[in-house]
């Protein structure tokens, strides 16, 4: 009960709309996650080794979630390379391919990049768990990515994530 609401405590600095780009155009992950991981580090959110340590993680820990509807990528790294806890959210204006989680091989069509900056290597498996949770729901993602506007889908995530810990 303390972890959760410590972390109720930094939702709205964990999430902010600053750190949403929708619409984002992207050929590739790579390029996707260090528009991501750049504007992270651009608000301070993570050391300058972020990007090459991302992206290094993503190839032998592959992040690709086949959630329906949508299907997203939830990148992330060591704590080290991180200096706050935050999320920087991409919705792409076209699908980038993304390896499933758990293989090494399995191709995943992604539309949502969830870029994880966490400083407490325990709270990585519990964001983990609850945005795989929230990403279940069915229409879930359809409705965030068809906001459109970084504000309102910050305050929806938000929401969500209060209303899911109730």
């Amino acid at each position: 009960m303390g972890l959760m609401k410590k972390m109720e405590d930094y939702l709205d600095d964990f999430i902010r709309p600053d750190l949403i780009a929708v619409e984002m155009a992207a050929d590739d992950k790579e390029q996707a996650i260090r528009q991501l991981a750049s504007m992270l580090e651009a608000q301070g959110y993570v050391k300058e080794t972020f990007i090459d340590a991302i992206l290094e993680r993503e190839k032998v820990f592959p992040t690709g979630l086949p959630t329906e509807d949508i299907q997203v990528a939830l990148p992330h790294t060591d704590v080290e390379h991180c200096l706050k806890p935050g999320m920087a959210i991409g919705t792409l204006k076209k699908p980038v391919e993304f390896i499933e989680m758990g293989t090494l091989d399995r191709i995943v069509n992604v539309s949502m990049i969830f870029v994880l900056t966490i400083t407490i290597p325990h709270d990585q498996v519990v964001w983990l768990a609850r945005l795989a949770t929230l990403f279940q729901k069915p229409g879930f993602l359809m409705y965030l990515k068809q906001l459109g506007d970084a504000q309102l889908f910050s305050n929806q995530l938000i929401e969500a994530l209060r209303m899911e810990k109730e």
